[in-house]
């Protein structure tokens, strides 16, 4: 694999810039600030593009190299790899934008959709830049994840992609999320999962098994309101039959009491009740009577020629009487048709006896002689009724007021047995209730919350005991998910065990060809090391100085630029094996003497016939 040509469109000092590629050696010459870097950095940016810029980031590549004059910001390069010639174009914008394409033998080529780098050498861009770009600052001394699996996968002349530490590292993370300490991870979780719904179906369980307890109780107690209810029933129609028969009792008390009132008027005449010519001779009396005591009164005055007063008054009284009875009687009409026209009868008496008075009174002697009559039939009726007593008016307003009352209550007692038994009748009242000692309504009342409450127990307890075929599956599920994860970390353990096993025993194979390489190498630089150098299983560079290995950090600048020469060209020697592809140096022997650089550039031209160099400097001291 080698490069053929490029052009530089605009990429930091760069302008314009084409430079075709030679096999073997290539030194570029360059003063400091010239640009030899920027062509370097160029070579690895057309593979592996620059990293993005924003205004937090750190002063990077993408920044350092975007041009001040603007304009497009890339390039191209040709390179021939696997028997084709492909050419990348690869423009960049300022902040992370990448516009890439590559293209075999002029047509557009889609395998490198994955990125061009990692494609064509097999690394990732920090593997890349330890292994075939070396610059001055020389760069860790170590192998990185991505050059172990190459030098795994070469080793072992295996096709496809090894990544020990990867497998081993995701075997790992796998296994701590299926437990690790503090209780955590998905077996921790299932072992409670499976404690609780263990738990769970135990005491659905026990629930069950009271809920017979609890069926029973609820019947007994629904019995006891049952008999409490058909008390209650009882009581209620007891209630409502005492109340009937008592309003029943009321009615005929009523009647009862009139019926006496009626007995006691219909005794205060033995003799039988007047007829209505007594109530009209007692009128007719007292008419006469008043009109009597007037005309004596004026007589005894002196004033014969007047008419009397006392007559007068006596005559409107007696027509005011008679007004008073004809309006009782038709007031009484509804309601009680005799009294109505005894009341309108005894008005029109009074009427007549009043006018029969005024006649009288106006006729002298004649008159005089017709009220003896008049007084005379008026007191055979007081003796008839043993009223002796009575004047004429107030015997007559007695009998009219007791005959009144008696065709009243007479009407409203008939009328009031009338509705008692029709009360009997529609209300079924044929015998009196018995009453019998009941529970009380409290009793009722606390069974029912007993019974409501226990219902509440049931319902919530069936609710329960009705999950016990989903708790049963989800134990089910969490054993067989338990089982199953168990499984998975015997597998991943002993998986991750054998890995590393495998890896060590991998790398003891392909460290031993890297250090040779590297001792190889070195010892044509040995007297630039100043002492014997090794590389240990896992790559770290380490010399021996004063009796004892030191870390590479001990090196000085021209010892560590050798050592990270030789060590990157026993690596690439490694990975590549015959097809190694480029190597770029930036400018690495800065820190060496002139006696120093003439072993170095006889090196380089060693390792020319090999392969294909670009080597950039800024000394003629340094050219090669």
């Amino acid at each position: 694999m080698k490069l053929i040509n490029c052009h530089v469109e605009n990429f930091g000092s760069l302008h314009a810039f084409d430079y075709d590629f030679q096999d073997g050696l290539n030194s570029l010459y360059s003063p400091n600030g010239g640009g030899k870097s920027t062509f370097a950095a160029f070579i690895k940016a057309m593979f592996y593009g620059l990293p993005a810029d924003s205004s937090r980031a750190k002063f990077n590549e993408r920044r350092h190299y975007y041009p001040f004059s603007g304009g497009k910001f890339g390039g191209n390069l040709t390179f021939e790899w696997r028997g084709g010639v492909y050419r990348i174009e690869r423009f960049f914008d300022k902040t992370s934008g990448d516009d890439v394409k590559v293209l075999l033998d002029g047509a557009v080529c889609r395998e490198f959709s994955g990125g061009v780098g990692e494609r064509v050498f097999g690394l990732d861009e920090q593997s890349f830049a330890r292994t075939l770009f070396i610059t001055a600052e020389g760069g860790e001394l170590s192998a990185t994840g991505g050059i172990n699996a190459k030098l795994a996968e070469y080793a072992s002349a295996a096709a496809g992609e090894y990544d020990a530490e990867g497998a081993v590292s995701a075997l790992d993370k796998a296994c701590k999320n299926l437990q690790s300490r503090g209780g955590k991870g998905e077996i921790p979780r299932l072992e409670a999962q499976v404690k609780r719904c263990q738990a769970d179906i135990s005491n659905i369980n026990a629930i069950s098994a009271r809920l017979g307890e609890k069926y029973a109780q609820c019947s007994s107690l629904t019995a006891r309101l049952a008999d409490i209810e058909a008390s209650e029933r009882r009581q209620g129609e007891y209630a409502v039959a005492a109340e009937k028969w008592a309003r029943y009792d009321d009615m005929c008390r009523e009647v009862e009491q009139k019926r006496a009132r009626l007995n006691q008027i219909k005794g205060a005449y033995p003799a039988g009740f007047p007829s209505q010519d007594d109530i009209s001779a007692l009128n007719a009396a007292a008419g006469l009577a008043a009109m009597q005591t007037s005309t004596d009164g004026q007589r005894a005055k002196g004033s014969s020629s007047k008419k009397p007063v006392g007559f007068a008054v006596s005559s409107a009284l007696s027509f005011a009487l008679s007004i008073i009875m004809i309006v009782v009687g038709f007031l009484l009409m509804p309601h009680s048709t005799f009294a109505g026209i005894a009341a309108l009868g005894a008005g029109g008496l009074f009427i007549i006896a009043t006018s029969c008075i005024l006649l009288i009174g106006r006729k002298g002697k004649k008159q005089g002689d017709m009220g003896s009559g008049v007084r005379a039939r008026a007191d055979g009726v007081l003796k008839k009724f043993n009223m002796g007593n009575y004047s004429y008016t107030e015997a007559s307003a007695r009998i009219s007021r007791d005959m009144l009352e008696y065709q009243t209550l007479f009407g409203e007692a008939a009328r009031g047995e009338d509705a008692a038994r029709a009360y009997a009748h529609d209300n079924g009242l044929s015998e009196r209730p018995s009453r019998t000692q009941d529970a009380q309504p409290s009793a009722a009342d606390e069974l029912r919350r007993s019974i409501a409450a226990l219902n509440r127990d049931i319902s919530d307890d069936e609710s329960i005991v009705e999950t016990l075929g989903e708790k049963q599956a989800e134990l089910d599920g969490a054993l067989a998910d338990l089982q199953e994860c168990r499984t998975k970390l015997a597998a991943y353990t002993a998986a991750s065990q054998f890995i590393s096993e495998a890896q060590r025993s991998l790398s003891s194979n392909f460290v031993r060809p890297v250090s040779e390489a590297f001792s190889r190498y070195s010892s044509l630089l040995k007297s630039a090391l100043g002492g014997k150098v090794y590389v240990d299983k896992n790559f770290s560079v380490a010399f021996e100085g004063g009796g004892e290995l030191r870390p590479d950090g001990h090196l000085s600048g021209g010892q560590r630029a050798v050592v990270s020469l030789c060590f990157r060209l026993a690596l690439v020697d490694n990975v590549f094996g015959k097809d190694c592809p480029f190597v770029v140096l930036d400018d690495p022997f800065t820190d060496l003497d002139e006696e120093h650089m003439v072993r170095a550039a006889q090196l380089l031209r060693d390792l020319s016939m090999g392969r294909q160099i670009i080597y950039f400097y800024c000394h003629n001291s340094r050219r090669v």
